[in-house]
């Protein structure tokens, strides 16, 4: 009598083992997303938005008095100058910001006013058409 031989079929079948390993690399890649994509940047960026909406408050406002050089809608030109004259730390500070800044004064029609002959007061690393914040115009 000839033995029955039974052929197998090749090729993987259903592993526990293959659907472990898929699950695993989709968690890796969501957890990747989530701690370096929207989550990050939104709490930076509201951040950012505090900080940018309290500055022009503590430049007009009687809680810092040698801070403020914005009086109602005119500039207190020496205050102005004692703060132009402030070292950038000591600036950021003062107004209590933690983030870079600059403050710079604009015309009705946008282009940049000269503070003491500068661009704007505060971080080196802002920059306006090539100019730093604290460059001297020319």
């Amino acid at each position: 009598m000839p033995a029955r031989v039974q052929k197998m079929k090749k090729g993987q079948t259903f592993s526990t083992d293959a659907i472990v390993a898929v699950v695993m690399f989709v968690i890796a890649v969501i957890m990747l997303y989530y701690l370096s994509g929207p989550a990050t940047t939104n709490k930076q960026s509201e951040k950012l938005q505090s900080e940018a909406e309290k500055l022009p408050a503590t430049l007009s406002s009687q809680q810092n008095l040698s801070s403020i050089f914005i009086q109602g809608s005119r500039i207190d030109e020496q205050k102005l100058s004692e703060a132009i004259n402030l070292n950038y730390d000591n600036l950021k500070s003062l107004l209590g910001v933690g983030s870079d800044f600059c403050i710079y004064l604009e015309d009705e029609n946008g282009n940049i006013v000269p503070m003491e002959g500068k661009v704007g007061i505060g971080s080196p690393l802002a920059n306006f058409s090539g100019k730093g914040c604290n460059e001297t115009l020319q």
